[in-house]
């Protein structure tokens, strides 16, 4: 089984060079603004492109007929978030590595198992090359682990933030977890919306520290996690009201409770990678328009 998800299907590996590169150098953010320690926006890339690949009416094609609905719509998802919750931030796009779930995997081979991609169109990852070649022209950082996923790189950046405001960009609601005071999850679909803690417990009835605990027991079917056969979310929250954790309901579950523990593993996000890469504390320019990026790039 491919130990990297989609991306161990396409071919990514080749360079690209911007026909116009300078019209993609942004201009940063000054004035007021400039007095204030930046917001720390992590995005989860690999699942940016997926949200700007799939779900659209209409495809954004060029004038020779090739679709560039990843690249621009990507651009564009990215732009209204930080426009929304992302001003005067400095900008880290992290991606997956090509051995991203090995680590997981030898916990657990059935990790993310119901992901099939042999019959799928992994067309748009193709667009990888194109998308980390733009926000390179236009200075924003976009960084890697290649034996992890891009959810414990951000893990491990938000828990280095030092107090500064950190917002992470993903629909992936492993990123809950995280949650916490200055801490917050910004969802791209349609206006993004932000999901701190108390939003979370409204909607959940659990906390951030719970988390884990509460998708262990009640499963998530985009990572192949099942859950106990019975528990569905309201039950999961029921089981863990007044701040329980699995150890203190664990004679509820006899021997499955070491599935659940295990399942909670694979959820809980490292925050303890040994990354080279350093946040800087200055803000990232301003990100340009998707046509501007598809022109720089020679493709319209």
């Amino acid at each position: 089984m491919p130990r990297g998800g989609a991306r161990a299907h396409v071919n990514i590996d080749r360079a690209v060079t911007l026909s116009r590169p300078e019209m993609l150098h942004g201009v940063k953010d000054v004035g007021l603004f400039a007095q204030l320690p930046p917001t720390l926006f992590l995005v989860d890339g690999n699942n940016l492109l997926w949200r700007a690949a799939h779900g659209w009416p209409a495809p954004f094609v060029a004038t020779d007929g090739r679709d560039l609905t990843p690249l621009f719509r990507f651009v564009t998802l990215l732009r209204r978030a930080l426009g929304t919750y992302g001003l005067f931030a400095e900008c880290v796009v992290c991606f997956d590595g090509a051995d991203a779930w090995g680590e997981r995997l030898d916990v657990d081979a059935s990790y993310k198992s119901n992901r099939r991609y042999d019959d799928k169109d992994l067309s748009f990852m193709g667009w990888l090359p194109e998308i980390r070649a733009a926000l390179d022209c236009a200075d924003v950082v976009n960084i890697e682990a290649p034996d992890h996923e891009a959810d414990d790189v951000i893990a491990t950046l938000a828990a280095r933030a030092g107090g500064r405001p950190v917002r992470i960009l993903s629909t992936d609601r492993d990123y809950y977890q995280l949650i916490a005071e200055g801490t917050f999850v910004v969802n791209p679909r349609g206006r993004p919306v932000l999901m701190d803690e108390d939003a979370l417990l409204a909607q959940y009835g659990v906390t951030p520290k719970q988390w884990c605990d509460f998708r262990a027991l009640a499963g998530d079917p985009s990572d192949g996690i099942p859950g106990l056969r019975g528990i569905g979310i309201a039950t999961a929250a029921s089981l863990l009201r007044d701040g329980k954790t699995l150890e203190d309901i664990g004679s509820l579950f006899g021997e499955q409770f070491d599935d659940v523990v295990r399942w909670r593993e694979l959820i809980r996000l490292r925050t303890d990678l040994p990354l080279d890469f350093q946040p800087t504390g200055l803000p990232t320019p301003r990100l340009p328009a998707p046509s501007r990026v598809c022109e720089a790039l020679g493709l319209v």
